[in-house]
């Protein structure tokens, strides 16, 4: 019987002890099981999504290059993957340059074990490791400077 994977989930079948069958390749994150020999990992999410960890404590910021007020957090190192759906430079005015920013489509941020909610969050490129479906800026730095200034 035939397993139909990807856009659906797999229909679940219970192998019967000492039925053989054939696995092509393993899937890692939390929909997976640990396989008996080494096999090519497949992580069906890096195919399908853009998505960042956070690899240290960070701001999360809006379109204006403001940061977002979490009551003096930051957002969590390790706080789990975060969907990404844009990536474009936004001038921070603190700073006084053009940064590159990914725009998170959650909108429930985990710092410090405390969730607030976002109605939009951008977080810098720099502070995170990409995997997924790669995104190309949607602007450059002087297109993003040339546009905070006309505000």
């Amino acid at each position: 019987e035939e397993l139909k994977t990807h856009d659906s989930y797999a229909q679940i079948r219970l192998a019967t002890p000492g039925e053989k069958f054939t696995v092509d390749y393993k899937e890692t994150g939390y929909r997976a099981n640990k396989v008996a020999k080494d096999i090519p990992s497949h992580y069906y999410d890096y195919e399908h999504f853009s998505i960042i960890q956070f690899i240290k404590e960070t701001d999360a910021y809006n379109e204006d290059g403001t940061k977002i007020d979490l009551k003096g957090q930051k957002i969590r190192k390790q706080s789990g993957q975060y969907k990404v759906d844009k990536l474009l430079y936004i001038w921070v005015p603190t700073e006084q340059k053009a940064e590159l920013f990914y725009h998170l489509v959650t909108k429930r941020l985990d710092a410090d074990h405390n969730y607030f909610t976002v109605k939009d969050a951008y977080v810098k490129a720099s502070d995170v490791e990409f995997h997924g479906v790669k995104l190309t800026p949607s602007n450059t730095p002087e297109e993003a400077q040339t546009a905070a200034l006309k505000k």
